[in-house]
């Protein structure tokens, strides 16, 4: 008896429940002797009362949202949604300063000649995001095979396999004494424009070709900057929100418009470990000035 005087207690309109019922019950039963033609209403109103009851139930053991003495935290939750199980992969290696460097440089692919392929190995680019091989330029491209785990394929076919978002295309090293700025660019637009038919989420960073430093004698650094001048435009015909041209040129070059003695590996033309460092954190602070980030769905 004790605990259904709690329980009545702790649950005021629940008693208040047991009592309706009851006395309803009772009207029901008594106004139905002797009066059977009245019987079908009150099974109606009995009926009434049952759902009243039950909503009383609900709201009773129902806890009501709590507002006072509380604080709460909003959280934002970010979904990333990926095209392909290798789009997102970690280097060994961290580089640049911005907010979202980590972001950029674990979506970060790679196409390109020795120069290029150099990020892939100080450890900047993880080998599944590397389609880079040396000597590879716009003119012989079609000679070239990589191999990331599904045989032997040409770099579209590699790019396409590896199905990133976030692709830097840096190729043109092996062109400047081989091919001519026209050739090249026709060329280059070519394998742009089908790597967007095969993936049309891709995001494209038409890189500059670096300079070389003042003692090379391989390649002239005013022809260089013919062919990046060519190649600015042709991204800017291109009229592309999804491809972008990325000065590399201005980033590692001194003020002679060589490259900087310290950012060569030693014959003036290939690239040392913080040349390729300087040249993320200028390539990830120039994304973050672009639609890029929200394009990778960050």
């Amino acid at each position: 008896m004790k605990y259904k005087l709690l329980f009545l207690l702790k649950y005021p309109m629940t008693a208040l429940l047991l009592i309706l019922l009851s006395v309803c019950l009772s009207f029901c039963l008594t106004s139905s002797l002797g009066h059977a033609e009245r019987t079908q209403d009150n099974i109606c109103c009995f009926a009434d009362t049952i759902k009243s009851a039950a909503d009383i139930l609900n709201n009773e053991f129902t806890c009501p949202p709590t507002t006072a003495n509380t604080t709460s935290a909003t959280t934002t939750t970010t979904t990333v949604t990926t095209t392909s199980k290798y789009e997102v992969c970690e280097p060994e290696r961290l580089a640049g300063q911005s907010p979202n460097s980590k972001f950029y440089q674990e979506r970060l692919a790679i196409a390109g000649d020795s120069i290029t392929l150099g990020l892939c190995y100080y450890g900047f680019i993880p080998n599944m995001h590397n389609i880079a091989a040396d000597s590879v330029s716009m003119w012989n491209l079609d000679y070239f095979t990589f191999d990331l785990g599904g045989g032997e394929m040409g770099m579209v076919d590699a790019i396409d396999y590896v199905h990133p978002r976030l692709l830097y295309m840096s190729v043109g090293m092996n062109d400047v004494n081989l091919n001519y700025p026209d050739p090249y660019v026709e060329r280059y637009r070519e394998v742009i424009e089908e790597l967007i038919k095969r993936m049309p989420d891709i995001n494209i960073v038409v890189a500059a070709i670096t300079p070389v430093s003042s003692y090379c004698n391989v390649v002239r650094n005013d022809i260089i900057r013919e062919y990046n001048a060519a190649l600015k435009d042709m991204v800017m015909d291109m009229d592309l929100p999804q491809v972008v041209f990325f000065d590399t040129y201005s980033v590692v070059c001194d003020n002679e418009q060589n490259l900087k003695d310290d950012y060569s590996s030693g014959d003036g033309m290939h690239l040392y470990i913080p040349c390729y460092n300087n040249i993320l954190t200028a390539l990830f602070d120039f994304l973050d000035t672009t639609d890029f980030k929200q394009r990778l769905g960050g």
